[in-house]
């Protein structure tokens, strides 16, 4: 049992934030940006959002937890949680709902083209408000400003780190990505080991690995998820 412990691969979660059950390598950070005069700046009054807009759009948590920030900050925004919300991900309508927000709908299937399919289908003759990344790896924004009036607002912004090559993970590991950007910023500080085996939490995050790459898409959407997709690799391929 000890022998067959031991030749499992090592598993490491390629994130943003540390996940409590898994090793973790923090590879970029999350800058939240200011949200009012951003509003303000492309037609919205943050006070009466409703005027302009009857739909919110989240692809991301940390687009959510840029607008509580600015919740928190100017009280005076509180009519953003009564607007419909429309989310990507099981995880993203969790933290929705936790805080308050009104969610009408949640994707079934956590990629863009399924979402923006979704999505044209039921905003059509309605305005809707995406809190976004300031670069997405989907064309969600793209899609939908062909169906749909769209206003857009960039929530956060990812940036890499620069990590010393001693936090490598060691060959055959397998390494779970939740997002493109979590890629990328890994390939620019350490490239990519052939043995590596990438866990993708959707298909969006799959299509931004590298061809070649031995590579899975976890067949549930959420962190925990592809946690347990990943350890059930671990344990059926060797090493």
């Amino acid at each position: 049992m000890n022998a067959k412990v031991c030749a499992m691969r090592e598993i490491i979660l390629i994130n943003s934030t540390p996940f409590p059950t898994i090793p973790t390598l923090i590879v970029n950070t999350i800058h939240y940006l200011p949200l009012y005069k951003a509003l303000l700046e492309v037609g919205i009054n943050p006070q009466c959002p409703k005027d302009t807009i009857n739909a919110l759009i989240f692809t991301s948590k940390h687009a959510i937890k840029a607008l509580l920030q600015e919740l928190q900050t100017h009280r005076d925004m509180q009519d953003f949680l009564k607007i419909p919300a429309f989310a990507i991900g099981s995880g993203t309508a969790c933290m929705l709902e936790q805080n308050g927000f009104n969610i009408e709908f949640v994707a079934s299937k956590a990629y863009g083209a399924s979402f923006g399919e979704a999505l044209t289908k039921r905003l059509q003759n309605r305005s809707a408000l995406y809190f976004r990344a300031q670069t997405i790896a989907s064309n969600l924004d793209k899609e939908l400003l062909m169906h749909i009036k769209l206003y857009q607002v960039i929530a956060y912004q990812n940036i890499t780190k620069t990590l010393p090559q001693s936090q490598k993970p060691h060959p055959h590991s397998i390494l779970i990505f939740t997002a493109p950007s979590n890629y990328i910023s890994f390939v620019q500080n350490f490239g990519w080991d052939h043995s590596y085996i990438a866990v993708a939490i959707g298909t969006t995050t799959l299509r931004a690995f590298a061809q070649g790459i031995t590579s899975y898409v976890s067949t549930t959407q959420t962190l925990e998820g592809c946690v347990e997709f990943a350890r059930n690799l671990a344990k059926t391929l060797p090493k």
